[in-house]
């Protein structure tokens, strides 16, 4: 029995307005990810007929061709399968729950914004992330709207509506994306709230902006480094780990290069399991280009998609480890794991040729930010603030 029938109450779906809503990008969802599932095989296809062909001009076209077929299969597979997985859980949201109104708060913060729902005397029930594009922020709710329609659980995930169901937009909790907030030194002794202190005699601070991070440096001192998020020594993070990280990459690279083998061996016509058997490595009938091929599918899925979705891949998983962003620790979105994952691969290349020609190869300006730690599942637990 769901929510909304053991409440009396409608779902929120049985609105004309709400399940019009919901169908709502159904093209966009279903061309992206039909693209990527196409893109897959003709991307095998061109790898296998380019190394048969001899002309160099056919090759070389095929070999552009190939690139563009590779593109469109990550793009597509990656975004179609995070477009259907959100809308998969947006309508189970719609058909459990029934629409409520709620007193919200809205905070925006960057690229990000965040609904709080209120009780009937203004105190926080929950603070829910919006599934937003950055172009998007703001139009649906903003600073001057006081209350919502949310169908969903308050502590886990559901749908925000304005009045009238019509305008849905998915939201979620997350512990690790949570707003901005002021926060305030309790004095132990006088169990008193200190909301402004002065500062020592001599020493002002003012906001810095460095990099897209805003950051309180003292006036004219020397600027205060950050501590980053799961460095060694960082003591909010205090499980060992690096026997667990070493051992969740060794099993992430032993996965990616065994589905890479396996669907390689699967595809190939001149497959020979005798061959294998006499030890004839030169005559099973491998493909080196779709092996490639099949490898950066699977790394991508378990680093890209399923991290994104579960903040840890397969390795990291059993290890009980998760990813985090070094400059504010919170769990890296889907774009950048994207970028982390295309810079690796850039580094795959350019670290042995900048050796080979010691000299610099080009790159981010700021390297370190494209190796996310990995930390204890346990350490992201929250504390408590006493």
């Amino acid at each position: 029995m769901t929510y909304a029938k053991a409440v009396g109450m409608p779902p929120a779906i049985s609105r004309p307005e709400t399940r019009a809503a919901t169908r709502n990008g159904v093209l966009a969802r279903w061309t992206l990810l039909l693209f990527g599932a196409i893109c897959l095989p003709l991307t095998i296809l061109l790898i296998d007929v380019g190394d048969r062909v001899e002309s160099a001009t056919l090759a070389t076209t095929i070999g552009v061709a190939r690139n563009f077929a590779a593109a469109g299969m990550t793009v597509g597979l990656i975004f179609g399968t995070t477009l259907f997985w959100i809308n998969r859980r947006r309508r189970r949201a719609l058909t459990r729950y029934p629409w409520i109104v709620w007193p919200i708060n809205y905070v925006t913060a960057g690229r990000y914004e965040w609904v709080e729902l209120l009780d009937r005397d203004g105190r926080p029930v929950s603070t829910l992330i919006l599934s937003t594009w950055s172009k998007d922020i703001g139009k649906l709710v903003d600073h001057d709207t006081s209350e919502v329609w949310f169908a969903g659980d308050p502590t886990k995930y559901g749908v925000i509506s304005r009045p009238g169901g019509g305008d849905l937009r998915y939201a979620y909790f997350s512990k690790s994306r949570q707003p901005p907030r002021l926060m305030f030194r309790k004095d132990v002794a006088t169990d008193d709230v200190h909301r402004r202190e002065s500062s020592p005699a001599g020493v002002r601070w003012e906001l810095s902006r460095e990099d897209g991070v805003v950051t309180m440096q003292p006036v004219g001192g020397p600027p205060v480094a950050p501590v980053r998020h799961g460095a060694k020594g960082d003591d909010r993070y205090p499980t060992p780990r690096t026997l667990r990280r070493v051992l969740a990459f060794v099993l992430d690279w032993t996965l990616h290069f065994g589905i890479a083998l396996g669907a390689t061996l699967l595809v190939s016509p001149d497959f020979s399991a005798e061959a294998i058997a006499r030890s004839d490595w030169k005559h099973i009938g491998l493909n080196p280009a779709v092996a490639l091929g099949f490898w950066l599918a699977a790394s991508a899925l378990d680093r890209v998609v399923i991290q994104a979705i579960f903040h840890t891949t397969v390795g990291k998983a059993l290890f009980g480890l998760r990813v985090i962003r070094p400059d504010d620790g919170t769990h890296p979105t889907l774009g950048k794991l994207l970028a982390v994952w295309l810079v690796d691969l850039y580094m795959l290349v350019a670290v042995p040729i900048s050796f080979a020609g010691n000299a610099d190869a080009p790159g981010p300006d700021k390297v370190e930010d494209y190796f996310l730690p990995a930390v204890r599942r346990r350490d992201l637990k929250p504390r408590d603030p006493t």
